[in-house]
């Protein structure tokens, strides 16, 4: 027997989902077991799940859950999770509409995090990876009720005024903090962060988000604006100086290293938002961040965008 032990060699990232491959094949069995004792089978894909139905449902946010947690724990947290996940149903239907509307929201959610891509027919594209759409804040988690469901509640467009205006009501309120990022090279943003799943989601009212914090914004050049992850959104108004157009490079490495690093990501790419209408401006290609800046978004930034 040698005298020195061999290091342990170090756990292999797995390519989906936040956790060594160790960690999530066994994370993919937890969530086969915890579906079944639900009642329901489900066929176990790299990042996501299948039921029987078609629905999908994603693996990523428990996966940076029990990143977090010891191995011991992970039973007990996929256990709630996936309770959480085939549940809500039931809680909406005891409802009523005068409880329903205190806790409907128009929120950001990630495509892949739809349970099936008819779940939600008339959501608004944001982007190539988001859908603006309507969810409920119940006790234990965030629901996403099926655009029918609103049909028969009192009609979809009833149900997006109330989630607008809750989410307005969030915005004005004292639960979200403000900070000012100045950095030494130029390129100063603003970050909107706080603990409800909603804040991301106050990126959809761009304006009213710009002068809650600072009331005299001039926008008609539009916002750049990041939501890497629920709890946090990022944004520069653009005001023709070196200074916006150094923004978008920081922003797209701020939104970068949230979406990757935190629970319930959103994108990772930069947006431009004038008048109501969102333009990506980043992509990341084959892992290689990328910046495209079109000759409008050149010429409000000062044409300092290279």
């Amino acid at each position: 027997m040698g005298l020195f032990k061999r290091p342990r060699p170090e756990p292999l990232p797995d390519p989906d989902l936040p956790l060594s491959t160790d960690g999530a094949a066994t994370l993919r069995m937890m969530v086969r077991s915890a579906f079944a004792e639900a009642g329901i089978e489900v066929a176990v894909l790299p990042d996501h799940v299948v039921d029987d139905q078609g629905r999908q449902f994603g693996l990523w946010n428990i996966a940076a859950v029990c990143n977090t947690l010891p191995e011991r724990d992970w039973p007990d947290a996929v256990g709630k999770h996936v309770a959480n996940l085939v549940g809500p149903a039931d809680d909406l239907d005891s409802m009523t509409d005068a409880e329903l509307a205190t806790c409907t929201y128009l929120r950001l959610v990630e495509r892949a995090g739809l349970p099936n891509v008819d779940w939600h027919p008339s959501a608004t594209p944001i982007g190539a990876d988001m859908l603006a759409l309507l969810s409920v804040d119940l006790p234990e988690t965030v629901s996403t009720p099926t655009e029918e469901t609103w049909a028969q509640r009192g009609g979809l467009d009833r149900w997006l005024s109330t989630g607008r205006a809750n989410l307005l009501a969030l915005l004005a309120g004292d639960d979200i903090e403000h900070q000012r990022i100045e950095l030494g090279a130029g390129g100063s943003f603003d970050v909107a962060m706080g603990d409800s799943f909603f804040v991301a989601s106050t990126a959809l009212l761009t304006e009213e988000l710009v002068r809650r914090f600072d009331p005299t914004a001039e926008t008609s050049h539009g916002v750049l604006v990041a939501t890497p992850f629920r709890h946090q959104v990022a944004w520069r108004v653009i005001d023709g100086t070196t200074d916006s157009a150094l923004a978008l490079d920081n922003l797209f490495r701020f939104a970068m290293l949230g979406f990757a690093d935190s629970p319930g990501p959103l994108s990772h790419d930069v947006y431009w938002v004038r008048g109501g209408e969102w333009a990506t401006v980043t992509a990341v290609v084959d892992g290689q961040p990328q910046v495209h800046v079109s000759e409008e978004l050149a010429a409000v930034l000062g044409g300092a965008a290279g």
